[in-house]
């Protein structure tokens, strides 16, 4: 129900919250029918809000990026602490503002944020946001992501708010500066063009709703949606133990520093009645390298996860306010400026996602799952050259699908993007083999690359390439190859994440998860894999019929079926099926009790 004191109807409140989203997914239709590179176009990695005048988010799409999404509201109201006078005074009608500082509210400098207030009737009502991951932001290489920047100023071209339209108006010197900072300078000047586009459509559509609707009800619905996701959400916690639980997600290690000595992010999750605390004070001190992140990255990170467990409560400011969250300054996870973070969404992004599971997995492992893939930036740039009369430079994004945690609700798991990217699809090879000089060898599941349990994890996928006409600059921002997805209640670990190239060969060689400006020679195969999903469950448990089929399938060796699961299988005449050695299978199982 909908707090008493707020006076609009039942119905009303549904209507409203719909019309709300509806002009949400109409914004991210744009951009991704309108955005040049594959990036946002084809990888969705963009999203699109709206928030009341305050900077409180109100409304979300289907589409959205969910690591953009939690942190609009620190975008906005940095943005308005940024210009230090009040925003009437500020902007005018037809204004939009571009930002992508990491520590005004950001994520990495690579997703640009346009910003339009909505007037009505002679003042400010509300923005409308458009977040869109850009190729390129700068810096000394390709795809801008260097494990080894040791401030935010080694992570591309950083901008503050300020206006990119000037009372409906393109700022032509500004984006003309803007644009000569980056490569791929079409492709960002086509997403730029689409994100104006967004956020014009976006306040003509609330400005529509406010004229049929009226501004007091339109306003009553905002204060309605963010009490209504506040009073669910903490309803959903008093329904809970009172209790403290902890949980620390480990990261490979400080690119910058003298050792490979993990990193920790620690939480202590604790519950009093309706009230949830998240305590990351115990995490470990902020890293010299890439991989540290803003406090709206992991407020956001945590808030995601959240809604992942609780997937009917609406996300919107309400969410925000329901959980009281401990974030000291200097740690991994809450950097000051100007410390490095273009890797928050590979490192401390995923790792606080892993707290949230494993913290409710303890109370309510039932909504929860084992430990999911993560996210690796890899980009790759150069020069193509297949056509000789028009040389240009190209930068390439090549990430992948992983497996997702095992889970008891159902059999297994399945692969996709990682949680806090869920919206986000993977960008067909053709497309990619399309725009750049890169060729595919292989896009598969990788067999036996999950954990394994009574439910298993989804498998891990790999990909494999060469570049076609020349020598190729890649970088690698990411995490996991030391540890892996994990394991719960006796299911085990999934591999590590790994990029390797020419493997099989003499000249092989493990380029890892922090690479910067590597040159890879021309037709020398990269090989990536990205982790499957931890186990749930004693795997010597697993009924024996489903792993003759993850065999039959092609995702389970038949050395692994019997080293993991305790069963063995022998061929049959027939190509792909196999029948069970019961004897030997029974008593492989009773041994290992």
């Amino acid at each position: 129900m909908v707090d008493e004191k707020v006076a609009i109807d039942t119905i009303t409140f549904q209507v409203l919250k719909n019309a709300f989203s509806s002009i949400v997914d109409e914004m991210a239709a744009l951009v991704q029918k309108c955005a040049f590179s594959l990036v946002v176009s084809e990888g969705r990695d963009y999203c699109g809000t709206i928030t009341n005048k305050h900077g409180d988010l109100i409304a979300t799409g289907v589409t959205d990026l969910p690591a953009h999404l939690g942190t609009i509201p620190f975008t906005i109201k940095g943005m308005i602490e940024w210009l230090d006078v009040p925003v009437d005074e500020y902007f005018s009608p037809g204004d939009i503002v571009i930002i992508n500082d990491a520590y005004i509210g950001g994520t990495h400098n690579n997703d640009i944020r346009l910003v339009m207030p909505v007037y009505y009737e002679g003042s400010i009502v509300g923005f409308v946001i458009d977040s869109a991951h850009w190729a390129d932001i700068g810096g000394h290489v390709p795809g801008t992501f260097d494990p080894n920047a040791r401030s935010s100023h080694g992570e591309g071209l950083i901008i503050p708010p300020i206006k990119i339209v000037e009372e409906g108006k393109l700022n032509e010197d500004l984006s003309n500066m803007i644009l000569r900072n980056v490569r791929m300078q079409s492709e960002a000047y086509g997403d730029l063009m689409a994100q104006i586009g967004a956020v014009r459509l976006g306040s003509s559509r609330l400005v529509e709703l406010i004229d049929r609707y009226g501004l007091d009800l339109i306003e009553s619905e905002m204060d309605a949606l963010i009490s209504y996701s506040k009073t669910i959400l903490k309803k959903e916690f008093e329904k809970l133990p009172d209790g403290k639980y902890e949980f620390t997600a480990l990261i490979d290690k400080d690119p910058a520093a003298d050792t490979d000595d993990p990193l920790e992010v620690t939480m202590e999750l604790i519950i009093e009645g309706d009230k949830a605390t998240y305590d990351f004070s115990r995490s470990s001190p902020v890293a010299k390298g890439a991989i540290n992140s803003t406090k709206a990255v992991t407020v956001s990170g945590a808030v995601i996860a959240t809604k992942s467990i609780f997937p009917w409560v609406p996300i919107n400011q309400g969410v925000f306010h329901a959980i009281d969250i401990i974030l000291p300054d200097n740690l991994v996870c809450n950097a000051l400026y100007p410390n490095p973070v273009c890797g928050a969404a590979a490192t401390i992004y995923p790792a606080v996602t892993d707290c949230i599971h494993g913290t409710f997995i303890q109370i309510i492992p039932e909504r929860c799952c084992a430990g999911t893939t993560g996210l690796v930036n890899t980009t790759w740039g150069g020069l193509d050259t297949r056509d000789p009369s028009e040389t240009k430079e190209f930068v390439a994004y090549i990430w992948l699908e992983g497996g997702w945690g095992a889970r008891p609700g159902k059999k297994d798991n399945h692969s996709a993007m990682c949680l806090f990217a869920s919206t986000a699809t993977n960008i067909p090879i053709e497309q990619v083999e399309r725009m750049n000089p890169i060729i595919f060898e292989s896009y598969r599941y990788e067999p036996d690359s999950m954990g394994a349990g009574y439910h298993r994890g989804g498998p891990g996928v790999v990909k494999s390439w060469y570049f076609s006409h020349g020598e190729a600059i890649g970088s690698s921002l990411g995490d996991g190859e030391v540890f892996g997805p994990w394991g719960y209640e006796g299911g085990k670990g999934a591999p590590g994440s790994t990029l390797i190239l020419a493997k099989d060969t003499s000249e092989e060689e493990a380029l890892g998860m922090f690479l910067t400006g590597a040159e890879i020679g021309k037709d020398k195969t990269v090989e990536f894999f990205m982790s499957g999903g931890g186990g749930w469950g004693n795997p010597y448990e697993r009924p024996v019929d489903w792993v003759c089929e993850d065999v039959e399938n092609g995702l389970v060796s038949v050395d692994a079926a019997k080293s993991e699961y305790g069963v063995v299988l022998k061929e049959t005449e027939i190509y792909g099926e196999y029948l069970v050695d019961e004897e030997e299978t029974d008593s492989l199982r009773k041994n290992s009790k």
